[in-house]
């Protein structure tokens, strides 16, 4: 059968024993396969009829003291429409295979599973499609895998099964692709992880429960086009490590556990984008490294929670488009690093802080769409950086403060459909969008 031709010959040259006069025949093989036209003079330098160990002089070629090679890096190199052979199998000393943004296209060969020392494998970037590879007879599967980076591709079907073998493997990006399915139960396994990234793709079923296991887990993203059944599991509040998590836009249900407040070393918390409900748990205000917290488009009640004023690393606060209600907390003026307030289209009543502004390098706020009462706070550009005020459609009263006239970094101001009395300084009609103000 003629399809299993090249298969053969690739089996047979594998049994031979390993050298540089191998790994050459390997380069030359990619050439050929990356190179679409072959008119292209990327890997000019890449000569057919080079002996090592002129090959470990190739661009981004790198051997080892015995000619081996040992890592390929391609980043960023025009081989458009070029694609990865299973010749690239025969480099049985290579480590580190790195093709990020180069335009290639076709499948993942499924032979580079099985090379034998590879660690860093990055197809980032590029329009890979079809499978990942998987485990073909019983053979080795990544066996000393470190790094697996396969983000913005094509690539589809269920996602790889790595699992407890790969004791290893730190690094799995797996993000923006179109893989389905559910998340594997195995990757509770992967007792080295420290990186996770699945968003963006078509996953279902529920979040495992199982990954609280992830000791060593420093970030996790599975958000974004992915749709999952049920909420937030408890137990990722055991994820001791974790310094971001991302579980926006996935279609997740219910509270939020206030087992997350557990996670002492969390920094980032997106939950954007989904149907959260019930109060927002006052144990976040625990996460005392919290620098980002978005919550916005779900469908929390009740008040603010008093907790959040413990957040004093905060810079970025996003609670919009929400059923909130009662006052903006007086701490908020306090929060000294708070950068970024966001709390429109919810059902917040009373004044805006006093102090808001005076005490943290405020950039924006935008309240519009309450019932907010009240004046304008003096000081909402003492810190010298605000650039975006969005105040419209609420029931603020009294004068626009002169302060804001000169407010030298303030670039875009919407005040329109409140109460406020006497004229709007001359200032902020020449800001740049200052046709939108009304």
């Amino acid at each position: 059968m003629p399809p299993l031709l090249p298969l053969l010959l690739l089996s047979l040259l594998a049994s031979a024993s390993a050298s540089p006069k191998r790994d050459v025949y390997a380069l030359v093989k990619m050439k050929a396969a990356l190179l679409v036209p072959a008119t292209s003079t990327a890997l000019a330098d890449w000569d057919p009829a080079a002996t090592p160990p002129a090959h470990c002089s190739f661009s981004g070629v790198s051997c080892d003291a015995a000619a081996r090679v040992v890592g390929i890096n391609l980043t960023g190199m025009p081989l458009q429409g070029g694609v990865l052979p299973p010749e690239v199998a025969l480099l049985d000393a290579l480590e580190n295979l790195t093709v990020a943004a180069c335009s290639l296209a076709g499948s993942v060969p499924a032979s580079l599973a099985a090379l034998p020392a590879l660690r860093h494998l990055n197809l980032s970037n590029n329009n890979f499609t079809g499978p990942f590879p998987t485990p073909a007879g019983g053979g080795p599967y990544f066996p000393v895998l470190e790094v697996v980076d396969a983000y913005n591709n094509n690539l589809s079907g269920p996602l790889p099964p790595f699992g407890a073998a790969h004791a290893r493997l730190r690094y799995l990006h797996l993000g923006g692709n179109y893989f389905s399915g559910a998340i594997r139960e195995s990757y509770a396994d992967l007792a080295a992880l420290e990186y996770l990234g699945l968003n963006g793709n078509s996953l279902s079923g529920r979040v495992p429960a199982s990954l609280a296991r992830l000791k060593r887990l420093r970030e996790m993203y599975i958000g974004y086009f992915n749709l999952f059944d049920g909420g937030i599991p408890l137990e990722l509040g055991e994820l001791d490590s974790l310094v971001r998590l991302d579980m926006s836009s996935c279609n997740l249900t219910g509270p939020i556990p206030q087992e997350l407040g557990r996670l002492a070393r969390l920094d980032t918390l997106f939950l954007q984008m989904n149907r959260l409900s019930g109060e927002i748990p006052t144990q976040l205000g625990d996460l005392k490294d919290l620098k980002s917290l978005d919550l916005s488009m779900n469908q929390f009640i009740g008040e603010i929670p008093a907790g959040l004023a413990d957040l004093t690393s905060l810079r970025l606060l996003h609670l919009f488009r929400n059923h909130l209600h009662g006052n903006i907390p007086e701490f908020m003026a306090d929060l000294p690093h708070l950068e970024v307030l966001q709390l429109w289209e919810n059902n917040l009543t009373g004044h805006l802080p006093a102090g808001l502004g005076k005490n943290s390098p405020l950039k924006m706020l935008d309240v519009a769409t309450n019932h907010l009462t009240g004046q304008i706070p003096p000081d909402l550009c003492a810190g010298r950086k605000l650039e975006i005020l969005v105040l419209m459609e609420n029931g603020l009263s009294g004068p626009v403060p002169e302060s804001l006239a000169v407010c030298k970094t303030l670039k875009r101001i919407r005040l329109g459909k409140n109460m406020l009395s006497g004229s709007v300084p001359a200032r902020l009609f020449e800001l740049p969008d200052a046709g939108e103000q009304a």
